[in-house]
């Protein structure tokens, strides 16, 4: 009785385990303006405050979490007047 308790466990368990796995995304994109301030930023991207150089990486690593690889592609501001800069960032489960 106790091995039939324990085999129904591990079932429920990996039962558990696989719909928590299949309801994450296989892939996420965000797109962010990184800057002092957000009124430059388009309306597009997600703002995020600029705390130097590992900004985006401290973002992704945070947003990312639980995935297997994240990709950080940092591009031009919008402008040339614009202090800030777009980053594209993708997590992914391979």
């Amino acid at each position: 009785m106790v091995g039939g308790l324990i085999v129904a466990a591990a079932a429920a368990w990996a039962i558990v385990a696989y719909w928590n796995d299949s309801q994450k995304p296989t892939l996420l994109t965000y797109r962010l303006c990184v800057g002092l301030e957000q009124k430059p930023c388009p309306s597009d991207a997600a703002f995020v405050q600029d705390h130097g150089e590992d900004t985006v990486a401290k973002w992704a690593q945070q947003q990312c979490a639980g995935y297997k690889a994240r990709r950080i592609i940092i591009n031009e501001g919008p402008t040339k007047d614009c202090d800030c800069y777009l980053a594209d960032v993708r997590c992914s489960s391979e």
